[in-house]
């Protein structure tokens, strides 16, 4: 069966080797047509993982008039010419420095000079790119096209760094208002990054850029849809069923909970992670892509130094349109950075407001195991080695075991500053975390006939339901006395399930569980 599986275009970001090697293509070429001939500047941010590299080699293929590259695909409805235009590409991703940016324009720019010559007179990178857009545009009679991929990583390398940030700004500066100079030359010009940052001048000195990132018509430019994900990786998803003992449209629904559910616009055109969802199903397995191809230095810095549980709710947050659509991302504003990143998206919209939350269950995976060491105050490796062993003691059905290790977890948690609600909310949020991790569905504050539940987790194994008293409010005794007066274990006893009730006591002064007793 090995041998006669297709071959799926995992992390390929080349279109050219993609279209030769007869990987399976999600046609998105309708998109390169109008990203080109629309707008002559536009802007697409989306998260990392997304298909914009692959979407920009596209769009150069395009531009380069491969013709051959596109049979059968959507762009022949649209494009009857095919000229053979010059491109200009520059990749920005790993550069971590404003000496790494301008030696990266440097080196490329010296390598397009190979083929049409240097003016010497020209000093700066700024001349030397006018003098190539001009000399490509006299030799090929055809305007050019100019790409950055990832413009924005280093700046999101350096968003705590005010002295490296300033040198990068100067170098964006420097450099891009030459394209408003040279525009005569200029077919398209196409940006692709995470984040956007409008203060570097670039937005402004090109103050006609079509920004595409929350256009309904560009919601599904990169990603994939339902429908795209049935026509064209059926034989994958009926492997997916097999491999996990369900049915086909089983197999759609725990892809669908994996890794769909974002929305760029207020449409809510859904899409899945491409990444993830390729890998999953070449793979044949459920397994957490996004998490382990490595995690943005942003939102660790961004939670060292503003570390909010109102802001890390992940729940039905609001933000206004305008913020949403036209701010930049900026220290102080987390909500808008974890959306830009991808780790929310839009789930809803009224009245000029957007609703965000955690795209799917990969997603919530991945922002908790980077979000809990930073509440618990525990180097990674600690917090990873504890949760993996209260997951072992969870699966095996020993609850006191897991106990244990979630008292080992909560030990180092610090006093709020905001004081006890504040203490108490972040007590909750680590539980919540820490059992997310184990593999639960929780619920926090879940209502009830008989009234309210601090905490439920649930699994297929077993039903946990807490209830939270601080040590200076009744403590385990007030606990104990809620869990078996109200009897919250009723409400479950439909199922089949262990149900474990749990009292737990914490204390601001002692920082973490001081006792706990099932009952």
């Amino acid at each position: 069966m090995e041998s006669t599986k297709r071959k799926l275009p995992v992390d390929i970001q080349s279109f050219e080797e993609l279209r030769k090697q007869n990987y399976v293509y999600v046609d998105k070429t309708d998109f390169a047509w109008h990203i080109v001939n629309d707008r002559r500047v536009t802007f697409l941010s989306r998260p990392r993982r997304f298909g914009k590299s692959l979407l920009t080699d596209t769009i150069q293929c395009y531009l380069e008039g491969k013709k051959e590259l596109f049979n059968g695909l959507k762009i022949n409805d649209l494009e009857t010419e095919w000229p053979k235009r010059q491109v200009f590409k520059f990749d920005f991703s790993g550069k971590a420095t404003a000496e790494a940016m301008r030696n990266c324009i440097e080196e490329t720019i010296a390598d397009y000079e190979e083929i049409y010559g240097r003016n010497e007179t020209s000093k700066n990178l700024d001349r030397r790119m006018l003098d190539l857009m001009a000399a490509a545009y006299e030799q090929t009679g055809h305007q050019v096209g100019v790409l950055f991929d990832e413009y924005d990583a280093p700046l999101q390398s350096n968003l705590y760094n005010d002295d490296e940030f300033k040198k990068l700004q100067d170098v964006y500066r420097s450099f891009f208002p030459i394209f408003k100079t040279g525009d005569k030359y200029l077919k398209c010009l196409f940006l692709t990054g995470i984040t956007k940052f409008t203060q570097l001048s670039l937005f402004s000195v090109l103050n006609n850029i079509g920004i595409l990132s929350a256009k309904p018509d560009f919601d599904t430019v990169c990603g994939i849809t339902k429908q795209e994900l049935i026509d064209n990786f059926r034989p994958e998803i009926q492997r997916l069923a097999e491999n996990e003992g369900v049915s086909f449209e089983d197999a759609l629904k725990m892809l669908k909970q994996k890794y769909d559910g974002y929305n760029f616009s207020k449409k809510l055109n859904g899409v899945y992670n491409p990444f993830s969802v390729i890998n999953s199903l070449s793979d044949g397995e459920l397994k957490n892509y996004w998490a382990s191809s490595g995690h943005s230095k942003m939102l660790n810095d961004m939670l060292v130094h503003h570390f909010d549980l109102k802001n890390l709710a992940l729940e039905n947050l609001a933000i206004s349109g305008d913020t949403l659509e036209n701010s930049d991302v900026s220290r102080d504003n987390v909500t808008l950075f974890l959306y830009q990143t991808g780790y929310l998206t839009i789930k809803g919209y009224s009245s000029g407001v957007y609703f965000l939350d955690v795209p799917n269950q990969e997603v919530r995976y991945t922002l908790y195991k980077i979000v809990l060491p930073n509440a618990v105050q525990q180097q990674f490796s600690s917090v990873d080695s504890t949760v993996s062993l209260m997951k072992v003691s969870l699966c095996n059905g020993n609850v006191p075991k897991a106990m244990k290790y979630l008292q080992q977890l909560v030990s180092q948690t610090p006093y709020a500053t905001k004081g006890q609600k504040d203490y108490e909310d972040r007590f909750r949020f680590i539980l919540d975390n820490a059992f997310y991790l184990c593999g639960f569905q929780v619920e926090e504050e879940k209502q009830m006939s008989n009234g309210t539940i601090d905490l439920v987790a649930e699994n297929q194994n077993m039903i946990l339901i807490f209830e939270l008293k601080l040590e200076s409010n009744g403590g385990l005794e007030a606990a104990k006395r809620q869990l078996l007066d109200r009897n919250y274990a009723a409400a479950y006893s439909a199922s089949e399930k262990p149900i474990h009730q749990i009292a737990i006591e914490f204390s601001l002064n002692k920082h973490g569980i001081t006792a706990w007793e099932e009952v």
